[in-house]
């Protein structure tokens, strides 16, 4: 007994909200026409790839039923059809789909009997209106409307063998959803029209190069909310092989099966990103923007803006979705550094490791490469000298991170950026640090989510769930992040990253609140980006020219001097998370505990431990894995330093000494009366800023202090007493002696020098100094320290005028 089929059902889409977006239509959209109001290169195409026989035949074609049959046995799927127009009309229109031999037969006898009762022209006509053609329109009328927004009667060549080649498979060959796959299909068709004689070679030629000039109808009932995040959904789910094991089995599932899709998109924040962009890029001749909003902890878009209308009819960009990068997506630039600097702190390099950072770099590339060096200028040929690495990222250096990434391997970034969270390939090039690979806002929001959450990423999920008809589940959403990095080194790129933000190339992004993200602008000012982050949402901002990837932004093409990432991407991100979050608490990057990683001091210059040598400026506290700390001790330098005394003078007392502490100098300190000058200001110093000493060498430095403060005393004459008795002698009195053990000549009889003796002082006995002053007394003995500055006469001296004395 033959069954009645279910009816096509409508299926819905719904928001975060379960707030209904749009309805995914099933029913037909027919409109009959005669046979005469159909071009006949319309007419032409169908027969060519239907039914090239049709007009030879008498309804049923068995040597096109075995030719097909060979080659489907041949290449062991099915390459051709059989049936005949009049077959395929009989099964449209009366036998129905069902796949027997019983059917075939029947399908065959009734189309013998349909070819008695009508003309050819008839039956094609009623072919030609009844044949199904994707997206809803059954007949050419219709087809023409929905995929070019013209009658029948306007189809020209171009259009002509899209819609024939559609016949075949209209969900596999959708020109809407699969534009490339399209393209090769009419080619075929124009292909098959060229072989039979139809078009000319020119014709052919200039016509398999053109584009399919896709003008799809517009209907106000067909406009909604999020129509980019839309489209994502669908495609998803038309690609997903969960829904079906053939793509016609998932299309009729999503239009005519009656599904209840409920997804991750909050209209609200959608609202908020539409905003944010137009109201940065408010002329038309402006580049076009692309966001992606995701919640980092469990992955769901919040937010898809792929283009200006996706329902304009006169942007032939309205349906290329940007956001997902639309054919082949656009260079990252710099918002691929990132992912090296992760790289780096896993293979224990520190943040505070210093690189040169010259305008221009030539790095030699080791064998196997087609070039010999590679060249690398940094943004505006600018140099910054030298740079640690967190600087670097920050002012983001483009010759320091390329000398990063031969350092730390291209295909451990490529592994590391995969593991965070982008899905493109990505060739393993020392210039993929600089951003030479394609990517798209969702995979780079989806891979910052990962360092906004400490180490954990969760892949996009659109859709949370869905059911069908019946309300029973077929799909659910598995939003469970998992741990892909240390979450100490994402912690630590999080803070480096918030100094972009808050002083580096993201200043523009600024939220007041805390925040990271880093900019990127490729090469010549094809494409810029801002991807940023707070702990509860990520967002990446991609602005471009979607006609070519290589279209620079700058004057006058546009109306700034040129677009980079730190301008209008980071404009939008920064105008979008301003309302984005009025309604978010304000959240620190959590740090995570130390446990798992240790805290060691190291030469920040090289990497290593420190050595007696090493200036303390030069040695900080670095976190590692447990594990990866280093663990050998520098070898330089190799013994005491030629340093560069700093100017102290003006600084507070407490600060002068730690400045030359820093560079690995003892600082001695003496008093000045100064009515003038705030207490604990240094108001001179001896020797001068500027001035190279060797490490370990004393500087004096005079401090402020009020002048009723200040106890006054006589220095007295020590040369010429025994060591001993000098020092307890300034002592007695409050003042500081300092000690440099140095022969008075060599050798010593020479002059008469005995041991222990003092015989210079650098403050003449009589001499009035504040009580804390320093006085520097030479004695007779073997050098314990480092030597000082050559030695003046024994005779008194007067006070050096950088280092005022007392009245």
């Amino acid at each position: 007994m033959p069954t009645i089929p279910p009816l096509p059902q409508t299926s819905l889409v719904f928001d975060a909200g379960n707030h209904l977006i749009t309805r995914l239509h099933a029913g037909e959209d027919r409109t009959l026409i005669h046979l005469a109001q159909v071009p006949a290169i319309t007419r032409e195409s169908v027969l060519a790839m239907e039914d090239e026989r049709f007009y030879q035949h008498r309804g049923v074609d068995l040597k096109a039923t075995l030719r097909a049959a060979y080659w489907n046995a041949r290449s062991g799927r099915v390459v051709q059809g059989g049936s005949t127009i009049t077959e395929q009309l009989v099964k449209n229109t009366i036998t129905g789909d069902d796949r027997t031999l019983d059917r075939k037969i029947r399908e065959a006898a009734l189309a013998l009997q349909l070819e008695k009762e009508y003309s050819k022209d008839q039956i094609l006509e009623m072919y030609l209106n009844t044949v199904y053609f994707g997206q809803g329109a059954y007949g050419i009328q219709a087809a023409a409307k929905t995929y070019f927004s013209v009658p029948a009667s306007r189809l020209d060549l171009n259009r002509s063998a899209t819609l024939a080649g559609l016949i075949r498979s209209p969900s596999s060959y959708d020109p809407l959803f699969y534009p490339d796959v399209a393209r090769t299909r009419r080619n075929e068709v124009l292909g098959q029209l060229y072989r039979l004689g139809t078009i000319d070679e020119q014709t052919y030629l200039s016509t398999v190069t053109a584009d399919l000039e896709l003008d799809p109808a517009e209907q106000e009932h067909t406009r909604y909310p999020a129509p980019y995040f839309v489209d994502y959904v669908k495609r998803w789910f038309l690609s997903n092989p969960a829904f079906g094991a053939t793509p016609q089995e998932r299309y009729d599932l999503l239009f005519k099966g009656g599904l209840r899709i409920h997804t991750t998109v909050d209209l609200g924040l959608q609202r908020d990103a539409e905003r944010a962009i137009s109201s940065i890029l408010t002329e038309k001749r402006d580049p076009y923007a692309a966001m992606t909003v995701i919640d980092p902890r469990t992955g769901e878009i919040r937010a898809m803006v792929g283009g200006r209308d996706f329902f304009s009819r006169s942007d032939p960009f309205a349906k290329l979705n940007l956001a997902t990068g639309g054919v082949t997506g656009r260079q990252a630039g710099s918002t691929f550094k990132p992912f090296a600097l992760v790289t780096a702190l896993q293979q224990g390099i520190s943040p505070l490791t210093v690189f040169p950072a010259p305008a221009h770099l030539d790095i030699p590339l080791p064998h196997g490469y087609v070039d010999p060096s590679w060249s690398v200028t940094n943004y505006g040929g600018e140099s910054f000298g030298t740079q640690t690495l967190e600087q670097a990222t920050i002012n983001s250096v483009n010759t320091v991170y390329a000398q990063l990434i031969m350092k730390v391997g291209p295909a451990n970034v490529v592994r590391t950026a995969h593991a965070m969270g982008l899905t493109s390939t990505l060739r393993p090039y020392p210039s993929a640090v600089l951003g030479t690979n394609e990517v798209n806002t969702v995979e780079m929001a989806s891979a910052y989510g990962t360092l906004a959450t400490l180490g954990r990423h969760a892949p996009p999920v659109a859709v949370t769930e869905i059911t069908d008809a019946s309300g029973h589940v077929i799909y659910q959403a598995d939003t469970r992040p998992r741990d892909v990095i240390d979450p100490q080194i994402a912690w630590t790129t999080d803070q480096i990253m918030e100094k972009v933000v808050q002083y580096g190339t993201a200043r523009a992004a600024n939220i007041g609140r805390p925040a990271a993200g880093k900019t990127g602008t490729a090469q010549d000012y094809t494409n810029a980006w801002f991807v940023g982050f707070v702990p509860q949402l990520t967002a990446a901002v991609w602005v471009g020219f979607p006609q070519r990837s290589d279209i620079s932004m700058v004057y006058p093409r546009v109306r700034i001097p040129q677009v980079t990432g730190g301008s209008w991407p980071a404009q939008i991100w920064r105008t979008f998370m301003v309302n984005a979050t009025k309604d978010l608490p304000v959240v620190n990057f959590p740090r995570p505990p130390e446990t798992g990683s240790v805290g060691v001091a190291i030469d920040i210059g090289r990497g290593c431990l420190p050595n007696e040598w090493t200036l303390p400026k030069d040695i900080g506290v670095v976190q590692y894995p447990q594990g990866s700390q280093p663990t050998e001790v520098c070898t330089e330098p190799s013994g005491p330093q030629d340093v560069t005394v700093p100017d102290v003078v003006g600084m507070s007392k407490e600060d002068a000494e730690a400045s030359l502490t820093d560079w690995g100098l003892s600082p001695t300190m003496k008093l000045i009366p100064e009515a003038d000058v705030p207490p604990g200001q240094v108001v001179g110093q001896d020797p001068g800023g500027g001035t190279v000493l060797l490490q370990g060498s004393a500087v004096t430095i005079s401090v402020s202090a009020p002048v009723s403060d200040v106890l006054m005393v006589t220095v007295p004459t020590v040369t010429g007493l025994d060591v001993d008795a000098a020092t307890m002698l300034l002592r007695a009195i409050g003042l500081i002696p300092m000690i440099v053990d140095q022969w008075q000549c060599d050798p010593p009889a020479s002059c008469g020098a005995q041991k222990d003796r003092v015989w210079f002082q650098d403050r003449p006995g009589g001499s009035q100094l504040a009580t804390g002053s320093t006085v520097v007394i030479r004695v007779n003995r073997d050098e314990a320290s480092p030597p000082p500055p050559p030695t003046p006469s024994p005779s008194p001296s007067p006070t050096p005028s950088a280092s005022p004395s007392g009245p």
